[in-house]
Order: C-alpha cells, then structure tokens, then sequence
C-alpha cells in the first residue's frame, strides 16, 4: 500500500476535524460520539461561525479534534440512531464510521471532498489472535508478563486461546 505524504491541512491551527484525520484517506470504521452540543457561535478554523452543531469523539488514535456536523451528517445520524426522533444532542457515546465524499465547495462553487458520518453503521474492529507465529508480537507478550505486568492488559488488546497463554505464561516463567 502506498503511504500518503502530510494533508495540507495539518500545518495550520485547526480547531475542528476533517478529512485530514482519517488514516491514509480511508475510513474510520469505528469511532465513537461522546456527545453533540449546539453551538450559537463559535470560531472555526478562524472563522466565526452561528448555529453549529459540534461532535466531540472519546478519546481515539485518529483526532483529539471535535467534528462541525454540516445538515447531511446530522441527517446520517438521525438516520442511524431512529430513536433519537432527530434530537441529535440527546446522543451520548454513539459509535459511528467516518468516511469522506465529494461535495460542493462554498469557496469557488466546485468540488472537494468533505469529511462524513457514513451511511454503513460503525463496525466494531475484532481483536487479533495473539500466536507464536507471529513472533515479533509473541515476544513483546513474553517481556512484558516478564516484567511483572498482568496477563488481563494483554487479553485487551488480543485474543488469546486456553492453548497459547499457557505457553505464554510457560515462556515468561523460563
């Protein structure tokens, strides 16, 4: 896969996510809303801005960022979440996949590509087989219960069979 180089956008004093956060230009598949506020101003990116609706994400590896929800995402995710009847600031820890889309862009009238609640729902991402054939993983397993931490912090982040944790725990004791 080729690597991407730096958004444009990266170096500048952002306030507010957009495309820029997603990983290589694909999507997030899992990211979760802590909570949607209304806003009657605000700055954004420099500009002030009236009546806007502000996602903030729980804490996550893609953007520390809020996200400025434009009329189609907040439509996205009334869609998603029916039971919310449309008042989207009731939402609380909603997840939600984000992906971008070409849209109109309201400088010059062409296109550009705008940053998106997707219309998939949020695939929560599976854990990864902990194996010994993958051994640069195995190893960094076998040091780390080595040096006094808990099985329980690996069990987190991967799957682990009955069979493999106790050669895990077999290796870590030799």
């Amino acid at each position: 896969m080729e690597e991407k180089g730096i958004h444009y956008r990266i170096g500048g004093n952002l306030t507010h996510c957009g495309c820029e956060c997603l990983p290589g230009g694909k999507d997030i598949e899992y990211i979760v809303i802590e909570k949607i506020d209304y806003v009657a101003e605000t700055k954004i990116n420099g500009r002030t801005e009236q009546n806007v609706w502000i996602a903030t994400f729980a804490k996550n590896p893609y953007t520390k960022l809020p996200m400025v929800l434009n009329s189609t995402n907040r439509k996205r995710l009334a869609k998603l979440y029916p039971d919310c009847d449309g008042y989207i600031n009731l939402l609380k820890d909603v997840p939600v996949r984000l992906t971008r889309e070409k849209c109109r862009d309201i400088q010059d009238g062409g296109e550009t590509w705008g940053l998106r609640i997707s219309r998939t729902p949020a695939k929560k991402p599976s854990k990864q087989a902990l194996t010994k054939e993958n051994k640069l993983v195995w190893d960094q397993a076998v040091n780390f219960i080595k040096s006094g931490n808990s099985l329980a912090k690996i069990k987190e982040k991967y799957e682990i069979s009955q069979e493999m944790e106790t050669q895990l725990i077999k290796e870590a004791q030799a």
